[in-house]
């Protein structure tokens, strides 16, 4: 079986680069990619946060990250990485739909509503036109000038609602690599550049692995967090 430590270690040294070097590019802490090159995975916090580490060194690297990702799960699960890799989602081509429309049955003991209906409609009708073209004065409505309307500038601009957890990360000073987990699924892993903004939403909540947290603005449910000065690998957590 493919020995995933084995296949990092030499793609970085095929590229002549140091331990350094990946950590300046990947920002991610040479603490943990000495780990995953050494397969001491007990030395990262959290299967998940390993695997976004895979993947985003494997990626930078020129490997194939995902697939790296399948082969760490098989050597902890002794199965083959296709056993493990997720199953592709079915995709439905064409839907054909043949509306039937039944037509409503009318019962005769029915008819005597409909009649009195449309005796109705005839005589208000008749009434209006008969009102439209009398003599009567009628109400002239304000002139336009003496109408006020409230400008635009003075409306109230109501707080946008969250139904569940939005989170707007900056990166302000530096660049971060970060993964991002949103009801328990991982919707992002890379590295944001100083300048990149990113939002991102979930049911209940969104956790976050930070490489460069001191870097990163962050924004819940428009509400901006004091700024966190840690540095290198931090965990937090966002519920609604």
């Amino acid at each position: 079986m493919d020995n995933v430590s084995n296949m990092l270690k030499e793609a970085r040294l095929a590229k002549g680069l140091s331990i350094e070097q990946a950590e300046a590019a990947t920002s991610i802490r040479k603490l943990y990619l000495e780990a995953v090159e050494n397969g001491e995975f007990d030395k990262i916090p959290g299967d998940v946060f390993t695997k976004g580490i895979i993947r985003t060194y494997g990626n930078f690297l020129g490997l194939n990250g995902p697939d790296l990702v399948n082969i760490y799960k098989a050597q902890n699960s002794g199965l083959t990485k296709e056993a493990v890799a997720p199953q592709p989602i079915r995709m439905v081509e064409k839907i054909s739909v043949s509306p039937q429309i039944k037509p409503e049955r009318v019962s005769s003991g029915n008819w005597l509503s409909y009649v009195l209906v449309l005796a109705l409609v005839i005589v208000v009708a008749g009434g209006i036109a008969w009102f439209m073209n009398s003599d009567a004065p009628q109400t002239a409505s304000a002139p336009a000038e003496q109408q006020t309307t409230m400008p635009a500038g003075n409306k109230a601009v109501e707080a946008p609602v969250y139904e569940g957890v939005n989170l707007q990360l900056k990166c302000t000073t530096d660049r971060c690599w970060m993964e991002v987990t949103a009801d328990g699924q991982v919707v992002y892993s890379g590295i944001m550049e100083a300048g990149q903004q990113q939002t991102f939403e979930a049911k209940d909540n969104i956790s976050v692995h930070y490489g460069n947290i001191g870097a990163m603005e962050i924004t819940v449910n428009g509400k901006t967090l004091p700024k966190d000065p840690e540095v290198g690998s931090v965990v937090r957590t966002y519920n609604k």
